[in-house]
């Protein structure tokens, strides 16, 4: 499922970035490509939980997944547009109306006519209503829950009586990522998953509704049934059967995840026209190894083909290395993660744009990259990355200026009139100095470090830093409560549309920050409810301008990932989505 796999790889990426360890290995003496033929052995961080997409979030198992289940459709990770897969075609889109006013949308689907699971028997839109099903089943727990509030947007789901491969998704109220909601997660084979069909009898609309799903977990004890079943080892390890191009060959605990291509895959004649289903290894072998030391290795022997999350120093250490430049790819690809600053705009010292605007400027970009990320990574000038199409591209990251930033302190009444090198001014009748609290986890080297540029450089413009390291918690409460100034962390996107309603709404639930007015609410509500693409695209560039000249928060970084893809392989590209490269899709050089 895009949309929250999306978001967990992002929060782990968040993590590990952040916290990162550093290695230092010793440069290999020499480098011997063992495998010649089309296995990729894959580096995964840690060993999987349940390749059973209903059952794991995480994005460890679902870099997994992919190569076994399909959805009906999915964003091509390489060029970043959506894309049919079990569907024939893209969704027939029809809006729902009452009284003239859009209310929701209905996604009409035929399933492709050769889809078929493993035993033979064709991927059927019953299938489609069992993973729903499972999906929305009450009594499921676990990450199921994050899975079933994506799919309680749809309201309503339709099987063609005279053609079992065709249904239509409803989806009300009216929700501008619906398609994705509908058509993304990925599909399940009912004679796998329900056998004894269960739920069979469970109709999916009731399912759908809250207030019948809540009778139907109190008087149907076939949900209970189903949902224990589920969580036992045999369906999250063992019993693993998609539509896709590869079977669970073996699983070794904490070793190895074998997995083969099919034979005679129903998907491979649409390889040309769609990249959704190249699949050219032999085998993908999936190697869960969580120290980076011990990775480093095997890229040194020449048994490791693919590998992301290096720490920074550790990659480092590897461009100087011959023998692995020799045989591998380094690549430094963004990822959608964005670093910020947040600052409490409802803060009496913090509530003009022109004091929020001389913190960037005192925020020394150039140098935080280049001590703190090792060159690896980006600049900033909005919470939508650069990459995506509907992103701000005329707006330009702040410039580290001191003088820039002592001026608009100045123009908002800041200025030093006790000589004590520390700007003040009076708020409701007390002389206030312009000392900031910025709160970071402790123990974090990176924010740490940061911390430092930034308290040393505000120093020079009369604005004093008060690093305070914390516990995590309790910085999470201050944020929460809206009781802290500064505070760093970080938001993760995804290929669809940025929702800005949680965040910069007045009213969303994690707008910690303050930011919105009354017009900045108008157009996020109008981006989530326009019908019309290019007004929504002409919302988006007006909410990013006036954010940029707002500054609710101070833009840091997006973070560059450290791979390496063996280059016995073409095809071996790395995308700014999770997982950041797509081992079914690299091709062996001839």
């Amino acid at each position: 499922m895009t949309k929250i796999s999306c978001y967990f790889l992002l929060i782990i990426f968040c993590t590990l970035s952040l916290f990162s360890c550093r290695t230092d290995p010793a440069k290999s003496e020499t480098t011997t490509v063992v495998a010649t033929e089309a296995v990729v052995n894959s580096r995964i961080r840690a060993d999987p939980t349940s390749l059973n997409p209903m059952m794991t979030a995480q994005g460890i198992d679902l870099q997994v997944t992919y190569n076994i289940y399909q959805p009906m459709i999915t964003y091509d990770t390489y060029d970043l547009t959506l894309k049919p897969v079990l569907a024939k075609e893209m969704p027939a889109v029809n809006y729902v109306k009452e009284n003239g006013k859009v209310v929701g949308t209905t996604y009409s689907y035929e399933i492709k006519p050769d889809a078929k699971w493993d035993n033979g028997q064709p991927v059927l839109a019953s299938d489609y209503v069992f993973t729903a099903k499972a999906i929305m089943n009450p009594k499921m727990s676990g990450d199921t829950r994050a899975y079933r509030s994506l799919l309680s947007a749809i309201s309503n789901i339709t099987v063609d009586p005279k053609n079992p491969k065709k249904f239509s998704v409803t989806v009300s109220p009216f929700n501008f990522r619906g398609e994705s909601y509908a058509g993304e997660f990925q599909i399940l084979p009912e004679y796998i998953y329900d056998p004894k069909g269960v739920l069979r009898d469970v109709a999916i609309n009731d399912l759908l509704d809250p207030e019948k799903a809540e009778e139907l977990a109190s008087s149907v004890t076939a949900l209970q049934t189903y949902a224990d079943e589920l969580n036992t080892p045999e369906y999250s390890r063992e019993k693993i059967s998609g539509s896709g191009p590869y079977v669970l060959k073996e699983w070794i605990t904490d070793d190895r995840i074998v997995l083969e291509k099919k034979k005679n895959w129903w998907g491979d004649k649409y390889a040309k026209e769609n990249g959704m289903f190249e699949a050219y290894p032999r085998q993908i072998i999936y190697r869960p190894i969580p120290d980076a030391t011990p990775a480093v290795a095997m890229l040194q022997n020449g048994t490791l083909d693919a590998i992301y999350q290096l720490p920074n120093v550790t990659f480092l250490e590897l461009k100087d290395d011959p023998n692995i430049t020799e045989n591998y790819h380094l690549l430094n690809p963004s990822n959608l993660l964005v670093s910020y600053v947040g600052i409490n705009n409802n803060n009496p010292k913090l509530n003009d744009k022109r004091v929020r605007q001389a913190l960037a400027y005192l925020m020394d970009m150039d140098e935080v990259i280049k001590s703190v990320k090792s060159g690896m990574a980006g600049k900033l000038s909005s919470v939508i990355p650069s990459d995506l199409p509907y992103a701000a591209k005329n707006l330009k990251p702040y410039d580290f200026n001191v003088e820039k930033a002592s001026q608009l302190l100045t123009e908002a009444g800041w200025k030093d009139t006790n000589n004590n090198g520390i700007v003040d001014k009076k708020i409701s009748g007390e002389l206030v100095e312009m000392k900031l609290e910025y709160i970071i986890s402790a123990g974090s080297e990176v924010s740490s470090d940061i911390a430092v540029i930034f308290k040393n450089a505000a120093q020079k413009a009369g604005v004093e830093i008060d690093v305070q390291p914390g516990e995590r918690g309790e910085i999470i409460k201050k944020i929460r409560g809206k009781t802290f100034e500064l505070a760093p962390a970080a938001l993760g996107a995804d290929l669809s549309y940025y929702d800005l309603f949680d965040y910069w709404h007045t009213t969303g639930p994690r707008n910690y920050f303050g930011f919105g007015t009354a017009a900045t609410d108008k157009i996020i509500e109008e981006i989530r409810s326009t019908t019309d693409d290019d007004r929504r695209f002409q919302l988006y560039q007006e909410i990013q301008e006036i954010m940029y000249e707002e500054s609710p928060i101070i833009f840091l970084y997006r973070t560059q990932d450290c791979v390496a893809i063996h280059k016995r392989f073409d095809n071996a590209k790395t995308s700014i989505a999770s997982p950041v490269y797509t081992e079914r899709r690299f091709i062996l050089k001839e």
